[in-house]
């Protein structure tokens, strides 16, 4: 039988606290790269919800690129979010798209500047679709 000595014990013991201790770095490692790109994915879902740029919006919505919305070229707004990507306008929508265009129009000229275009989210949050009640 071999004897072991005390060198040889301290060494087998050391072996076992690095092997352990890269196995707990390595596990750290990773769960800390997991975290990040769940942060990652977090981020990226609240982009997506997020309404687009009164700029994008108004530039898109500007048909003939005259830098004024009419009331024909803002008829074209479907609202914020999946909403706005549905084929069938929701009930109520047109209504409130005239009263956002008439609160919009601050100098009552019939069309929007890019800067009373840029009131849209506010004057949106607060006048709200309402739906219209089927008659019975």
């Amino acid at each position: 039988m071999i004897a072991l000595t005390s060198m040889s014990l301290q060494g087998i013991a050391m072996k076992r606290i690095l092997s352990a201790a890269t196995a707990f770095a390595l596990l750290l490692a990773l769960t800390a790269t997991a975290g990040a790109a769940d942060g990652k994915k977090k981020t990226k879902k609240k982009g997506k919800s997020a309404a687009p740029d009164a700029t994008a919006l108004f530039t898109k919505l500007d048909t003939n690129a005259d830098g004024k919305l009419t009331k024909d070229e803002f008829s074209a707004f479907k609202g914020f979010g999946k909403k706005a990507d549905a084929a069938k306008e929701p009930k109520g929508l047109s209504a409130a798209r005239d009263d956002w265009f008439s609160k919009l129009d601050t100098n009552q000229d019939g069309t929007l500047s890019k800067e009373e275009f840029a009131k849209l989210k506010d004057v949106v949050a607060a006048n709200p679709v309402k739906k219209k009640k089927a008659a019975k």
